[in-house]
C-alpha cells in the first residue's frame, strides 16, 4: 500500500457548488433537477402518510 499525502492547497480545493452547476451539460442538470424535485415530493408524501396528516 503506497502512503498517500493530502493537501489543502487553494488550486487542489473544488469551486463551491454554484460554479459546478454552471459548467453541467443542461439536458442533463434538468434531468437531474427534475428526479430530485421527485424523490423529495415522494418522501414528503410518504412522511405525511406516516403521521397521518393527508
Amino acid at each position: 500500500m503506497q502512503p498517500v499525502q493530502l493537501s489543502l492547497l487553494p488550486e487542489q480545493i473544488s469551486p463551491p457548488p454554484n460554479q459546478l452547476i454552471g459548467q453541467l451539460p443542461q439536458p442533463e442538470l434538468a434531468e437531474a433537477v427534475a428526479q430530485l424535485a421527485a424523490l423529495i415530493a415522494k418522501m414528503t408524501a410518504a412522511r405525511r402518510t406516516e403521521t397521518g396528516d393527508e
